[in-house]
């Protein structure tokens, strides 16, 4: 399993200095590999479960069929999820709502693991700009537009987001860009609580005239927050340079499961460059 995580490394800056960061977990045993997300959008609580392989010797997952999955609220609902497909399971009745704490129940086996993530309430986009960046070479101008996000943070301390920008396209096959990658970009409020900021969603290029773009503001609880904070810490102690393979980043989940249960509220926009 690969993760590539855009780390915004000065949040109050828009031209604040970032980098993509490659983790690559562990060579070890098989594991479960659990990734399950619940949203405000009124979808399906879904639960991928897979099987770890070894990263020197990188053969597909393996997906896992027959495990008993629930899902229950801590307002006292209570859903056992359905395998939709080979390894998929979903809800039926339970969807996300604002504030609400879910726990979440795999059983794969005799094996048990559990995981708890909290619904934080939406902060949406306030505006979405785009400002025009001419470069000059020999050759000529090059250059294009930089995308910035605008949000308000609320006045409570405590709340951590991601952006994800996608150009996309009519043609499905046109959407696999360099602006359609994995990346996403991790923000906190720790210096900018109760503030409006802005966020450079720019990563490879610059964005041209005709571009749609889907910008997705996401806000997330600290525990998945920090599971993604945890790879750039790795990054930190040079584990990609090291003799053995990197650590994994801790999670979410109980008895050594890889992957992260998350409860998302999601905003999100299509924006046009004209």
């Amino acid at each position: 399993m690969k993760y590539s995580i855009y780390i915004l490394l000065a949040i109050l800056s828009l031209n604040s200095c970032t980098k993509i960061i490659d983790i690559e977990l562990n060579s070890a045993m098989q594991r479960l590999v659990i990734e399950a997300k619940i949203t405000d959008e009124g979808g399906p609580a879904t639960v991928i479960i897979t099987r770890s392989t070894d990263y020197f010797y990188p053969d597909e997952p393996v997906k896992v069929s027959g495990a008993k999955v629930s899902l229950r609220t801590e307002s006292g609902e209570l859903e056992m999820l359905q395998e939709t497909s080979e390894g998929k399971y979903e809800s039926s009745r339970i969807r996300g709502s604002w504030g609400e704490k879910y726990f979440l129940k795999v059983e794969d086996g005799e094996q048990v693991y559990e995981a708890t993530s909290t619904l934080p309430v939406k902060v949406i986009i306030d505006t979405l700009e785009f400002e025009l960046f001419d470069t000059f070479t020999p050759h000529g101008s090059s250059g294009g537009y930089i995308l910035n996000c605008k949000f308000t943070d609320p006045p409570d301390q405590g709340n951590f987001y991601t952006f994800n920008a996608t150009r996309i396209s009519e043609n499905p096959i046109e959407n696999t860009d360099p602006f359609a990658g994995p990346s996403i970009i991790l923000v906190n409020d720790q210096y900018i609580n109760g503030l409006q900021s802005s966020v450079n969603l720019n990563r490879h290029d610059f964005y041209q005239t005709g571009d749609t773009i889907l910008v997705e503001l996401t806000s997330i609880d600290q525990n998945v927050y920090n599971y993604l904070d945890q790879l750039n810490e790795i990054i930190g102690m040079g584990a990609m340079f090291s003799s053995s393979a990197p650590a994994n980043p801790e999670n979410n989940i109980s008895n050594g499961a890889m992957g992260y249960f998350t409860a998302e509220a999601v905003d999100s926009r299509i924006v046009v460059v004209k």
